[in-house]
């Protein structure tokens, strides 16, 4: 018994010489940053399912709960993701050509809250290792558009030219029936409505760095869930799209206690 007691409380001296060394530390700060996002696509892809990366703003805040070298670090943030889609048709009948042309620059609106677990490794300075999940709920969005025609075609020449437009979003789990392709312009042209789901989820990882109250972190985003809706019928339209990007931020601690 007199070992056991012994042994109980040189354990406790032992826990409370850790706890002391990874005393935790709570700190706030506002986060600015920047997306360089598109769209990856799976099963049935539309004429305009080429992509590349466009550039979006993510701005809000970060909390930290710091225990010795980890953190826990929940963000707040209005972050934008999209994509550049491009695709061309070429109709070929009769002795005449036409050629159609189109790209569409939609940007959807996020608010996203990440919840990322931080290895840094001098506490509260030094190179960082950082991943977690995050849930986004979309929250507006918008765009552009542009539709180019070029054919011999008696039919079609006098609609000859360049078509540019405004393109909205909206959310919803059903596609507005605005959402099928030729609304409003001529031959498949893109539409003036993107509906999207509003719910996303997925993880995100990267590097950084810390010194003293200043972070900068690059991460990528792996989107898991599917934002294509069913169409206006309440069918699957075959067409997975999810997103993914790279991001760069920066944020500054402004309280510890």
């Amino acid at each position: 018994m007199k070992h056991l007691v012994s042994a109980l409380a040189t354990g406790a001296l032992a826990l409370a010489a850790l706890s002391s060394q990874a005393q935790t530390t709570i700190s706030f700060g506002p986060r600015l940053g920047a997306n360089l996002s598109k769209f990856s696509y799976s099963g049935n892809t539309t004429s305009l399912a080429e992509t590349s990366s466009k550039f979006g703003v993510q701005v809000g805040g970060t909390l930290n709960v710091s225990f010795g070298k980890f953190a826990f670090q929940p963000s707040l943030l209005f972050t934008q993701k999209g994509a550049k889609l491009t695709g061309s048709q070429a109709d070929v009948g009769g002795g005449y050509i036409t050629n159609v042309s189109a790209s569409a620059t939609p940007r959807l609106n996020y608010l996203e809250l990440p919840l990322n677990v931080v290895y840094t490794a001098g506490g509260d300075h030094g190179f960082q290792l950082f991943a977690g999940p995050y849930v986004a709920l979309g929250v507006g969005g918008g765009g552009d558009y542009r539709v180019v025609l070029d054919s011999n075609d008696p039919v079609y020449s006098d609609y000859n030219g360049d078509y540019p437009g405004s393109l909205t979003v909206e959310y919803g789990d059903r596609q507005n029936d605005n959402s099928s392709a030729g609304t409003g312009t001529v031959l498949g042209a893109p539409t003036l409505t993107l509906t999207a789901r509003r719910f996303d989820a997925g993880l995100n990882g990267g590097i950084g760095y810390r010194l003293g109250p200043v972070q900068a972190q690059v991460g990528y985003s792996l989107g898991l869930v599917n934002f294509v809706p069913k169409d206006s019928n309440g069918e699957d339209t075959g067409t997975k799209a999810y997103h993914r990007g790279f991001q760069l931020a920066a944020t500054y601690f402004l309280t510890t206690k």
